[in-house]
């Protein structure tokens, strides 16, 4: 038997240029479109225009540390994590989605921006009941005659191509061992990385109605793809 355990949620949405004059004004707009939950004080960076347009010129959290939204010149981010304290770990993130949505609209509306690309990424933790993590990979997914033995770290990278939502995907999974920062000895534990993100090469005109179709898709593929790896890990 295992726990799971969802650590972090990021939605991304790229764009050839996210064109903002007033960076406090739209600061306090988007603080003000999301009902005061980006309440921590925010981080707005005088950049020149030639520096690389994914660094962020806006930052904005909240004062819990739940919620953070990152506005570069190409792309913004909005990141959920939860905390070992939270009781529970849900996923989908409630109302996360709309939230996101919400800013969505805002950029359309207001700085008529176009959007060409999306990305989900899921972060989650195992804890196994036994093994270390390290030597519980090794056995459950490579094959026994590969020469290791007691490993100490082990990661996994894969790279598989999909269409989701009528959209062509890189979906990405790392699958490394994991140990308690404050307790190295405790290593009993998996980090689970999934990241779904349509080909930079392809570009698709992003209406409402696609994006949230889209992304609730997305969700149903984390879903598939951690239930494919939890029912490997448990066999």
């Amino acid at each position: 038997m295992v726990n799971i355990r969802l650590d972090q949620v990021q939605l991304v949405l790229f764009s050839p240029i996210i064109a903002i004059v007033d960076k406090l004004k739209t600061a306090n707009a988007l603080k003000e479109v999301l009902s005061g939950i980006l309440d921590g004080d925010p981080v707005i960076l005088p950049l020149p225009e030639e520096a690389p347009l994914e660094i962020p010129r806006i930052q904005l959290k909240s004062k819990d540390d739940h919620y953070n939204l990152s506005i570069a010149k190409n792309r913004f981010d909005f990141i959920f994590r939860y905390k070992e304290e939270d009781e529970k770990a849900l996923f989908p993130v409630p109302g996360f989605l709309e939230k996101f949505l919400l800013m969505y609209q805002y950029f359309k509306e207001n700085i008529y921006t176009q959007f060409s690309r999306s990305a989900m990424v899921t972060d989650w933790i195992i804890e196994l009941e036994k093994s270390p993590g390290a030597e519980h990979l090794l056995s459950k997914y490579i094959r026994q005659e590969v020469p290791i033995r007691e490993p100490f770290e082990l990661e996994l990278h894969c790279l598989t191509k999909e269409s989701i939502a009528g959209i062509n995907v890189n979906k990405w999974i790392r699958i490394k061992s994991a140990r308690k920062i404050s307790e190295p000895k405790q290593n009993k534990f998996i980090a689970f990385h999934i990241d779904i993100n349509t080909l930079a090469e392809e570009a698709y005109e992003f209406d409402e109605e696609l994006l949230q179709r889209f992304l609730r898709e997305c969700g149903k593929a984390v879903h598939e793809t951690i239930e494919m790896h939890l029912k490997r890990t448990e066999e």
